[in-house]
Formats: C-alpha cells, structure tokens, sequence
C-alpha cells in the first residue's frame, strides 16, 4: 500500500518520470534543444525505480527529433509510464527556432541560442481494480475520477544555448496551461515558478582523449519533491566511451556508463538512495539507445549517390 500511495503522488503530479541522461540528450529536459546540433536523432529511454518492490514505478519513452531548414527543429515523443495500478500514457510535439552569432576560427558559431515550446497530451487512469481493496473509501470522489481516467493538456517554453559549443545550458518553463487551469478554479497551491534548469561545461584535457563535463540540473515541478542533480562525466578517446557519478539532492548517488559509436547511441546509469526505502530496493536502473545521423552526414551521402549515378 506504501508503495501505491508514493506512486499515485508521483503520477499525479504534473511532472511525468525524468530521465537521468539529460546531459547526453537536453532535448528530454528542454523543447529549445530539438534539431541544435543539427542531427537527427531517434532515442528509446526506459527506467525501472525502486528495483525489488512488486509494481515499482517503470518508464517506456520514444523521442525523434530534428532540424528543419536551417533554423528550425522539431520532435516528438511518446511515453508510457505505470507505477502499481497507476497508468500515464503521453504524447508530446516540440518546436525550436535558432539562431547563431560570430564564427570561430574552425567556421563554428561562438554563441548558439535557441527557443522552444511543447505541447503535450496525458492520459491518466487507475486500474479498476483498485476500488475492491478494503483499505480505500468507495466514496472517495478522486479515486473515481482516475478510475475513469482523466485527460490532461499542457505546455511550457525553454530557452537553450551554448558558447564556443563548450558551454551549454537552458531553462525550461512548465506547465503553463496546468498551472493556469488550476488558477482558475482555485486548486492551485503552488505560488511559485515551475522550471527546470541545466548548465554544465566541457573541458577537453590537454594532449590527451579525455574530456570532462561538470554540469547542475534543478527542477521545481508543482506536486512533486525539488530535485538539485549534481554530475560528473569523463569521455575517453574522443568521448566514444563514457563515465559518469552524480549526486541528487533527494538522496541519491548516480552512476553512468555508455558509448558512442559513429551513429549508435547506449547509456547505462544505476542509481543508489539513502532514504528509508532503499534497505528494501535494490536502486533503479535506467537505460538508452539510439542512433543519430548528422546533416553533414546524410548531405555528404545523397552528394555520393548523385555523383555515382552521374558516371552511370
């Protein structure tokens, strides 16, 4: 029972499930990230929480997103999450426009910015089931809606940039429709801002292959805990490989392993808590791949085949 009650709190808020490797993929957190760095990419994200508890909290997401022209980006997503007889299925469409400023030495832009918004669509819904246990009120108004299941719309705006392509960040703004219904109808209790925030910095290590990434994520969602992530991560031989810690403020140590081959994409991280529930779990593990293709790329090969079919 303790373990549906954390998971209809965590559900019901207007946040769904984040994934942990937002560094390696920014679009997960910010809809200005969309088509940045002009690739078109195809992500599949899935994260189980809470490892060892029966109907622990699992996550199932598919992203496609990329540039169109030479300014603007688009992506969708599609996500499926269940958390003991809780269900939330959404869809989501992201629209970004650039702009960039200054060229480097190399012909790169010394300033990338970016903004974006989404929209989204949710679906949540309470297995029936749920109204045979003695232990809930038949009567319970909210129980019976979920039961019926309950549609959600939402949208939100992001901001994302980098400077000599090192340094990147952005802020995101959510739920500013959920936020603006609840205003109206008199539900809303939280009187702040809801965002989430990314900064971090690549330093690539003198006379060697190895680079480092510090970066800070926080996200202040209404109806679900302040999150601060504070992460570490080591690419080695031109960041074909990676490894990576991380320390969350809910209580938490996060651990990355991956790699980067051409277009193929794998990110593994294991989280560990300290809290009360961990001496029963196991942690929660989390995984993606996926596979990316870069403009140049897909312009340097249509260029091949029309050459090849000119001496034919």
């Amino acid at each position: 029972m303790t373990v549906l009650l954390i998971s209809a709190s965590a559900l019901q808020a207007q946040d769904p499930a984040v994934f942990n490797h937002y560094v390696q993929s920014p679009v997960i957190l910010n809809p200005a990230a969309v088509g940045f760095a002009d690739e078109y990419r195809v992500m599949l994200n899935t994260r189980a929480a809470w490892a060892g508890f029966n109907d622990a909290p699992t996550t199932f997401g598919l992203r496609a997103n990329g540039p169109i022209g030479e300014s603007f980006g688009l992506g969708f997503t599609v996500l499926s999450e269940s958390a003991a007889q809780l269900q939330r299925t959404k869809g989501q469409i992201d629209v970004s426009f650039r702009v960039k400023f200054g060229n480097t030495s190399a012909g790169k832009p010394v300033f990338q910015g970016g903004f974006g918004f989404f929209t989204e669509f949710q679906r949540l819904s309470l297995d029936g089931d749920v109204l045979n246990n003695v232990q809930n009120q038949l009567t319970d108004e909210r129980l019976q809606q979920l039961v019926d299941g309950e549609n959600r719309f939402d949208a939100g705006i992001g901001f994302y940039g980098t400077y000599l392509e090192n340094t990147f960040g952005g802020i995101t703004i959510n739920n500013l429709v959920a936020n603006r219904l609840q205003d109206i109808s008199g539900r809303s209790i939280n009187e702040g801002l809801n965002y989430t925030f990314l900064l971090g910095h690549r330093l690539n290590l003198e006379n060697s292959k190895v680079s480092l990434t510090p970066s800070i994520m926080m996200r202040n969602i209404q109806d679900a805990p302040f999150m601060l992530d504070v992460n570490l991560q080591a690419g080695f031989v031109d960041d074909q490989f990676l490894a990576g810690l991380s320390y969350r403020y809910l209580g938490a140590m996060g651990l990355l392993l991956g790699t980067q081959q051409k277009g193929f994409r794998f990110f593994y991280s294991f989280d560990l808590g300290f809290g009360g529930l961990e001496q029963y779990s196991s942690g929660s593990h989390e995984f993606t791949v996926g596979y990316v293709l870069s403009r140049q790329e897909l312009k340097a090969g249509r260029d091949r085949r029309a050459r090849a079919a000119n001496r034919q």
